[in-house]
């Protein structure tokens, strides 16, 4: 984007101030992206592989923002009552765990370009298939990546994973249940029985959080092992409409 043009709302943009607005994310992951017009020559042979997995990542973030967004509007005391809002919050909350499982994908696909010493050997199209290629081969995978992959280091992915697998494959509901004051996320498989009862914000919250700071600890490894030029840390955000804030609300921390 050049300069004096207006900020995009929803897309992957220029940083233009080290104070980020309410309606302004940044996150380690963000900073690899260049439009195909515009590359950064220092980055040009990494930009197929980290400049893609960016913008995926950035979409994913606006998805996840709107869903928040959406889920929140139905929290107001003149709203929660009513009955349509156990079936918006929902569907918003069903789409909101693909879309963290979406974007922790796309941190995978960076960190799977310096996984392993030789090119295209990590597997690249999920979290879940990086993580066990390390496990299965310690030898190959890169020290500085290794410690992101194996351990407890994922437990919060793996959690997530399973819910989001109940929830999509094996035939479970994101039923909500309403006690007037809050949302409660009920799961239920036909076949294992109760998955969670636990309220919601601070589930969805908590799966944010874990995913935005692997984000951070992921650009920071991979960072070290290109030399990623100084001046382009913090230098890309995600832009959102402002009155839909980007920051996690107070209500779900």
């Amino acid at each position: 984007m050049k300069e004096g043009e207006p900020t995009a709302l929803g897309t992957i943009v220029e940083a233009r101030s080290a104070e980020l607005l309410d309606c302004q994310f940044h996150c380690g992951v963000l900073d690899y992206y260049d439009h195909w017009d515009q590359i950064d020559p220092r980055l040009a042979p990494h930009h197929e592989c980290l400049s893609t997995a960016a913008d995926i990542f950035g979409g994913d973030l606006v998805n996840l923002a709107t869903y928040a967004h959406h889920i929140l509007h139905w929290l107001s005391p003149d709203r929660i009552l009513n009955r349509e809002s156990v079936v918006v919050v929902g569907a918003m909350t069903e789409s909101f765990i693909v879309s963290v499982r979406s974007a922790s994908d796309a941190i995978a696909r960076a960190l799977a370009y310096r996984a392993s010493d030789k090119p295209n050997q990590a597997p690249s199209s999920s979290l879940e298939g990086l993580a066990k290629w390390a496990r299965d081969n310690p030898s190959r995978v890169n020290p500085s990546i290794a410690p992101l992959l194996m351990g407890d280091s994922l437990r919060w992915f793996s959690e997530l994973r399973t819910l989001r697998d109940h929830i999509v494959h094996f035939g479970a509901h994101a039923v909500i249940h309403c006690d007037g004051r809050q949302f409660n996320l009920w799961a239920h498989s036909p076949k294992l029985g109760w998955i969670t009862r636990e309220p919601l914000l601070p589930l969805l919250a908590g799966a944010l959080k874990e995913m935005v700071a692997f984000g951070y600890r992921s650009a920071h490894a991979i960072n070290q092992l290109i030399s990623f030029p100084r001046d382009r840390l913090r230098s890309r955000i995600v832009a959102q409409v402002p009155s839909w804030p980007l920051e996690i609300p107070a209500v779900m921390k």
